[in-house]
């Protein structure tokens, strides 16, 4: 708008004079209503002249306006045409771009492929190194497994003889065994067969002790000695009876006593468990068939 101000300022200048001329008349009373006001004889010419100049202005007016239209409608059309230059530019510019942008995928295409490629290659490098490498372990383990087939093979080898080694040490062992094992059987059926002459002989003699009342004056004699240390309590009363058993040794000497059936009351039990106590050790027997580690006498006092 500034540049079209710059290349038409006379005609701007004098359409703007002419609009100041026209309020102008307007202002001097020019009317369109009632009736008009005729001026005098002597100035009937130079209204005439004011009419014919108002005429040329309106014409001048006009013209101005056709120009200042036609000027706007260069100026659009310039306006259209530099829209179009632009929009040109920009399609040109876009297309540009667009190129560019295709040659840029292009290029990251290419550069993709032949990123690919050297990948196919690495990929395939490596594959190739990895068969090596299974190759090369899966002979290393055949010759493991045929070295661990000898090794076992004379392992098995060396057991089988250590084997047949044991067996024979087992034999001759167990072989020995049965000899010393036959011999201790005869060893102890020659002391069973002692035994049982000395357990005979024992019992013979026994027999013959019971049947003299060697026993009896055995048993009489612990008797006699318990009743020699015993404490008569002050709750005995006459007809005491109780069934001592007595744990003795082969010295005579007692290790455990132990009152059964009494009719005492426990004062008395207790009393005839110290006598036995204090009895110890107990005469010992006259014959050594009599002896017996446990002993079950009647204590029955005479109170």
């Amino acid at each position: 708008m500034g540049s079209y101000l710059r290349e038409h300022s006379v005609a701007v200048g004098l359409s703007a004079g002419l609009h100041v001329v026209i309020a102008f008349a307007l202002t001097l009373g020019l009317s369109f209503s009632g009736r008009p006001v005729l001026p005098p004889m002597g100035e009937q010419v130079a209204i005439e002249a004011v009419v014919v100049d108002e005429t040329l202005i309106r014409e001048e007016i006009e013209r101005q306006e056709e120009l200042e239209r036609a000027e706007i409608l260069h100026q659009q059309e310039e306006e259209r045409i530099a829209r179009e230059q632009t929009e040109e530019a920009r399609r040109l510019l876009e297309e540009e771009q667009q190129r560019l942008e295709e040659v840029r995928l292009e290029r990251e295409r290419e550069e993709q492929q032949e990123q690919q490629r050297l990948a196919d290659l690495q990929q395939q490098r490596e594959e190739a190194e990895r068969l090596q490498a299974e190759n090369e372990a899966r002979l290393a383990r055949e010759r493991e497994a045929e070295a661990q087939r000898q090794r076992e093979e004379e392992e098995r080898q060396r057991e089988e003889a250590e084997r047949v080694r044991l067996a024979e040490e087992q034999r001759q062992r167990e072989e020995a065994e049965r000899l010393a094992r036959e011999a201790e059987e005869a060893r102890q059926r020659a002391e069973m067969e002692a035994e049982l002459q000395r357990v005979l002989a024992q019992e013979d003699e026994r027999r013959r002790a019971e049947e003299s009342g060697l026993l009896d004056q055995y048993v009489r004699l612990i008797v006699n000695r318990i009743e020699q240390n015993w404490i008569q309590p002050v709750s005995a009363q006459p007809g005491l009876e109780c069934e001592v058993h007595v744990i003795q040794i082969p010295s005579g000497d007692i290790v455990d006593v132990r009152i059964g059936r009494c009719n005492g009351d426990e004062a008395v039990i207790r009393s005839i468990e110290a006598a036995v106590l204090r009895s110890s050790p107990l005469p010992p027997a006259p014959l050594p068939s009599l002896f017996e580690r446990s002993l079950n006498v009647v204590f029955t006092p005479n109170i």
